[in-house]
Parts: structure tokens; C-alpha cells; sequence
């Protein structure tokens, strides 16, 4: 509040303020009008000194906020840094993660094939190990198959000698002799226990045999004929040459000494061939 003793004292000085520097005297309505604006002025300045302080205090309180907003600015800027370096971080493990993923199926894929492969090439061998017990077999057949006639052919006797004997002269000439009897037809010779045996031995190679070539032939290996065919380097090996008969022409294979195998389209193994030239 404005002090109302105040301006009478003013007046007052102004009034002996002019009358020592030989002015008039002021009126006092002037005075008190001057005294006024004086007041006026001071309260002004005053609020005009609040108001700077208030400026200031405002200011400062902006550069405050503005210094807390810069900070905060940072923090979020680095939050958001972080935040990116993070979904970074991420993306990248997800790929390598994909990249595993994708290496693993494929290592997986090669290690089936490679698999695979070893299965094949294991049971490719069993069948090259299994050829030479079917050469065996095939050479037992052959032989017992030459055998089995000779061991079947009848016992013939000995040819009786058309020449009469010294004896039988002698009776002829007798006529109350008795006369020789007609020697009857001998009977038929029976197949003896040897030929039985052999006949059944050659059965159980051939059945033995059969179930062998049905073992290759699950895995696709079935032998190929040789015998009258003509000679190809590409399936048969040459292991002896003949003078060609009649009716033979050159390159003819004229006999087999191991027979070939194929597994597919691939020639698992070369047959060993006589050709003729």
C-alpha cells in the first residue's frame, strides 16, 4: 500500500526546495500532482524491478527446464540408440540363428545322403563278396550237372562172344543132350543211392543258388548272358581267343569262364569271356 503521508511531505520539500533556488512558489495542487507522478514513477520503477526479478526468476526457471528437457533429450537419445542398437542386436542373432538353422538342415541333408551313399556302397560290397560264392555255386551246378548222366547211364555186361564153346559143340552133336536155355533179358538196373544223392544234392545248390540271385536282384544286381553274343568292351573282358568254327563269326564269345553282373545301368562286374577270331 501506497504510504498517504507521503506526498505531504514531498510537497513540503518541493516547496522549500523551490523556495531556496528563488522560484515561485509551486502550487500546491502541482506539487501534489508532481509528488504523484513521482510516487507513481518509483512504483513503476518498483514494479518494474519485481518484474525484471520475476523475468529472471522465469528465465532462470527456463533454462532449468531447458537444461532438465536437454538432459532428458539425451537420455531418450540414448534410450533410443540403445533401443536401436538392441533391435540391431538382435536382427543380427536372428539371422545367425537362421543361418545355423539353414546350415544344420543342410549338413543334415548331406549327412542322409552320405548315409545313404555308405548304405549303398556297404551293400555293393556284400554283393561283390557274395559274387565269388555264386561263381562256386555256378561251377558246383556245371559240374554235377556233367556228373549226374554218367552216374544215371545202366551198367552195361560184357558182350556175349558169338563163337560157340568146345562144350556146346559137343552137345550139338547129342542130340538127347539137353539143350542150352535162351538167357532171358536182364532186368532193369535200378538208379542207385549215389545217383539220388547226387540228384538231390544238385536241387539244394540250385534252390540255394535261386534264393542268392533273388538277394541281388532286391538290390537291382541281376547277371547278364554272355554266351553267343558278340564282344563289348564295355561289358566283357577278354580272357582267351579260338580259331572260329563254322557258322562263328569274329568277336562271337564262344564261351563264358566268369559270368558279369550289373547293377542297373553300371557293369558291377566284367564278364570273363572266350571270343572267337
Amino acid at each position: 500500500m501506497v504510504n498517504m503521508g507521503a506526498p505531504t511531505k514531498r510537497v513540503g520539500f518541493l516547496l522549500r526546495l523551490g523556495r531556496l533556488l528563488g522560484y515561485g512558489p509551486i502550487p500546491a495542487d502541482v506539487a501534489a500532482e508532481l509528488a504523484a507522478l513521482r510516487l507513481a514513477v518509483q512504483q513503476l520503477a518498483r514494479e518494474q524491478a519485481e518484474g525484471q526479478e520475476a523475468a529472471v526468476a522465469q528465465r532462470e526457471a527456463l533454462e532449468r527446464l531447458d537444461r532438465q528437457v536437454g538432459r532428458a533429450g539425451k537420455e531418450q537419445f540414448k534410450a533410443n540408440s540403445l533401443f536401436e542398437t538392441q533391435q540391431q542386436n538382435v536382427k543380427s542373432i536372428l539371422e545367425q540363428l537362421r543361418d545355423a538353422e539353414t546350415y544344420r538342415e543342410r549338413e543334415l541333408a548331406n549327412l542322409r545322403e552320405k548315409l545313404s551313399t555308405a548304405r549303398a556302397d556297404g551293400r555293393m560290397d556284400l554283393v561283390r563278396h557274395l559274387l565269388p560264392a555264386l561263381d562256386g555255386l555256378d561251377e558246383a551246378l556245371a559240374a554235377g550237372e556233367r556228373l549226374l548222366p554218367v552216374c544215371l547211364a545202366p551198367a552195361l555186361p560184357p558182350p556175349a562172344s558169338t563163337e560157340p564153346t568146345l562144350g556146346q559143340r559137343l552137345l550139338r552133336l547129342w542130340p538127347w543132350a539137353p539143350q542150352p536155355r535162351t538167357p532171358t533179358p536182364a532186368a532193369q538196373p535200378q538208379v542207385s543211392e549215389e545217383s539220388r544223392t547226387l540228384a538231390a544234392w544238385l536241387d539244394g545248390l540250385r534252390l540255394v543258388h535261386g534264393r542268392l540271385l533273388d538277394v541281388l536282384a532286391a538290390e537291382g544286381v541281376r547277371p547278364f548272358d554272355a554266351l553267343g553274343a558278340s564282344f563289348d568292351p564295355a561289358l566283357h573282358t577278354v580272357v582267351e581267343t579260338v580259331q572260329a568254327g563254322d557258322g562263328e563269326s569274329t568277336g562271337t564269345i564262344v564261351r563264358e569262364t566268369r559270368r558279369g553282373y550289373v547293377a542297373g545301368e553300371v557293369v558291377l562286374r566284367y564278364a570273363e569271356v572266350v571270343v572267337a577270331r
